[in-house]
Order: C-alpha cells, then structure tokens, then sequence
C-alpha cells in the first residue's frame, strides 16, 4: 500500500524575511539623525528598535548609552546606531533632547557601559 505523498517545499521560497524594526524603517525613510551630526555626551530621542527610547551618546565608543530595567537592579547597556552593520538591537536617534528633563544617565554609568 502507498502512503500519501506530501509535496516538497521550495525552500528558498519559504524562508520569509526578518521585519523591519521601526528603527530600520526610519533609516530608510530618512528620518535618523546622521553619525556626524551626533554630539558626545549629548540625550537623543528615538526608536531602540521598536521601542522609544532615550539614549546617551558616547562618540568614542559609537554607542548609545541606556538604562536596562531589569528585575534586580537598573544597568546601563550600549547599543550602536542604526546605521552600523551587524546583529542585534539598534537605536535610531531622531531628535536632540534639548531639556535636562527625564532619563539621567549618570557620567560613571556612560563611562563604562559596555
């Protein structure tokens, strides 16, 4: 007795492409704050991939410096601007925070954020 045959996949069809976070989305619809124009120590408000965030620059790294709220303790993390190559979440900066109001990252958390 022959089984029923199931059809073979095209794989190559089958793999679906990653989505575009909505940091990508906006690199690609030029909204992003360029490198160059980004000032050392400076706030910026923008997407942490998806999410909004506020993010600290720091020029010698070429990171965003953010607090991660986590169930122990906050923790400072280090993302790279959207605009880098490779893996893992990015921060598009779309906007310079001009007050001192909100998120605080402090000098010794910037300084050795990883």
């Amino acid at each position: 007795m022959n089984e029923p045959s199931t059809p073979i996949i095209n794989r190559q069809g089958a793999e679906a492409k990653p989505e575009l976070t909505a940091a990508q989305k906006a690199l690609l619809d030029r909204k992003v704050l360029p490198l160059n124009s980004l000032l050392h120590g400076a706030y910026y408000n923008g997407l942490l991939d998806n999410l909004t965030a506020t993010g600290r620059w720091h020029a010698e790294k070429r990171r965003f410096v953010f607090w991660e709220h986590s169930v122990d303790q906050p923790q400072s993390k280090a993302t790279p601007h959207v605009a880098d190559l490779g893996t893992g979440p990015r921060f598009a900066p779309l906007s310079k925070q001009e007050s001192d109001g909100g998120a605080h990252i402090s000098d010794f958390a910037f300084a050795t954020a990883s």
